[in-house]
């Protein structure tokens, strides 16, 4: 049985404009998953986000982590982030220290841990994410992809249950995206459960075990991306593509080269089913 990390009980979430960014989401988060949000901008996938991290406040409903009601006094939140960590979209809005070090120290030290920790952690991380040539540089001097890479150290040197990531794939031309896809593969490997919103479907139906569509601030969908994916009204209503590879594997089926039964992920898994 599935069990429950995070749940979403009817949360609703206005502005203080009054515009209406989320309205009464319902949504359990499994340990050990990986959940992909998708949606057109504006469905609300950003907003989902900073609620489940405790940056905002759900106007009206809650989220649980673990079965109990969030805290959002000073050091409930503090405890939640050592939980959740969020990444966000664009990394030179996360990243503030001079020196790669610095920041990626910066988070563990804030904890009250000691030196001697601090740097082992960072050493792991710094290896795992393949960031040690350049740990001793300004940050405002690293390439895109490397502050990407940065961005997720200073959530992982915390030792998360749960990894929320905004758009990880965004501005990233194709090396530095599939770094970020195997270092994700890498995440959910080790048993961090990992929520990304992506608007790249290929991604998506290749790396999620289950998807979340939004659709102006409510759930319209939710299963795994071969159901999703499939659902060509569902895709229209929510301006959504079907992943290059499932419209050949389709094409493919539909001249009884593949059963309707296969579903293949990547371009390897579609050789392995035409030999």
């Amino acid at each position: 049985m599935k069990e429950i990390l995070m749940q979403v009980q009817d949360l609703s979430y206005r502005y203080e404009d009054q515009t209406l960014a989320l309205d009464k989401i319902n949504l359990n988060i499994y340990r050990h998953q990986r959940l992909a949000i998708m949606g057109s901008n504006g469905s609300g996938k950003s907003t989902l986000f900073l609620n489940l991290n405790g940056v905002y406040k759900p106007t009206s409903g809650q989220i649980l982590y673990e079965g109990k009601p969030l805290d959002y006094s000073r050091k409930g939140l503090l405890s939640l982030r050592k939980k959740v960590g969020i990444v966000f979209q664009e990394p030179d809005n996360q990243l503030f220290c001079a020196s790669v070090l610095g920041e990626i120290s910066f988070g563990p030290f804030n904890l009250g841990l000691d030196e001697a920790t601090v740097r082992n952690r960072v050493t792991q991380i710094c290896d795992t994410l393949s960031i040690t040539p350049f740990l001793d540089k300004p940050t405002h001097f690293l390439s895109g992809g490397q502050k990407k890479r940065v961005s997720i150290a200073d959530i992982l040197v915390m030792e998360p249950e749960l990894l929320i990531l905004d758009e990880p794939f965004s501005a990233l031309d194709p090396k530095h995206a599939h770094m970020i896809d195997n270092i994700l593969k890498q995440l959910t490997d080790s048993g961090i459960t990992v929520i990304i919103a992506t608007h790249h479907a290929d991604q998506a139906y290749r790396w999620a075990d289950r998807i979340v569509v939004l659709n102006h601030s409510h759930v319209l969908a939710d299963g795994t991306p071969q159901e999703i994916f499939s659902n060509k009204e569902l895709l229209a209503a929510a301006n959504l593509e079907q992943p290059t590879l499932m419209k050949v594997s389709d094409i493919l089926k539909r001249k009884g080269i593949l059963s309707e039964c296969d579903f293949p992920k990547t371009a390897e898994e579609l050789e392995m089913l035409l030999k």
